[in-house]
Order: structure tokens, then C-alpha cells, then sequence
């Protein structure tokens, strides 16, 4: 294999990679805030919601541009990520 073939099957093996891990779960609460970020350094975007548990605490995590997607401010987490 020549060492372009070895560079495109080391990044589709590292996106695979990437795409198949998640992030952890966050706590289950109502959602209280979205924001997502911009990282000029690897251009990224990462989604983050922000929930409210049970006990009144504030907890942040990332999640998956879908969990983004289907979790609007007031849904209960995590029944707002299934389809």
C-alpha cells in the first residue's frame, strides 16, 4: 500500500473511531440551556446542554449534534434524545 492509501484508510479508520464513541450520559433533568462552540484550533463545533436535576443542581455535558437537535429548552433529559 503506497502512502497515500495508508493516509486514507488511517483517517476513515480514526473517523470510524470517532463517530462509534460517545460522549457519557448526562443526568436526567429538564433542559435549562443549549450552546454550542466554535474551536478555531481543530475547527470544530461542540453541542452542550444544560440540565437541571432533581436536586436543583446545574450540570453541563456534551452530547451528539442530535441529542442538540431534539432536546429544546423545558424537555425532560434523557426521553428528549429518543426518537
Amino acid at each position: 500500500m503506497n502512502h497515500r492509501g495508508a493516509a486514507a484508510l488511517s483517517l476513515t479508520v480514526c473517523i470510524g473511531l470517532l463517530t462509534a464513541c460517545g460522549f457519557p450520559d448526562g443526568p436526567p433533568g429538564e433542559v435549562v440551556a443549549k450552546a454550542d462552540r466554535w474551536s478555531p484550533a481543530t475547527k470544530t463545533r461542540a453541542y452542550f446542554l444544560t440540565v437541571r436535576t432533581e436536586q436543583g443542581e446545574r450540570k453541563e455535558f456534551q452530547v451528539h449534534i442530535h441529542d442538540y437537535d431534539h432536546c429544546h429548552h423545558g424537555s425532560a433529559y434523557p426521553d428528549c434524545t429518543k426518537d
